[in-house]
């Protein structure tokens, strides 16, 4: 369950905070001057959110080595028709 708590509720509760996020998976937004600034989360979710960014960064890099000495016409053409092939393949909810 997603909560939000202040800052300095959190770090009156932080003990607590924890074992809810490790023993019940509860999702705590912690807001500074009433404003979201950070999370405390399962570390299940953070390490999936770390995995996910190498596995995009992997394929960006890959992307780009792909595409080298491509003129940017060339690329935008691969683009637009990435676009189109996504847009008629999407799943429709």
């Amino acid at each position: 369950m997603e909560k939000t708590i202040s800052i300095e509720n959190a770090r009156k509760k932080l003990g607590d905070l924890v074992d809810g996020v490790r023993i019940k998976g509860d999702l705590y937004i912690i807001s500074k001057k009433g404003k979201p600034a950070a999370a405390i989360v399962p570390l299940e979710i953070a390490k999936k959110h770390e995995e996910s960014k190498k596995t995009l960064l992997r394929l960006i890099k890959e992307v780009h080595e792909r595409n080298k000495g491509k003129k940017p016409e060339e690329i935008e053409a691969l683009i637009n028709n990435a676009i189109k092939w996504a847009r008629k393949t999407e799943v429709k909810h």
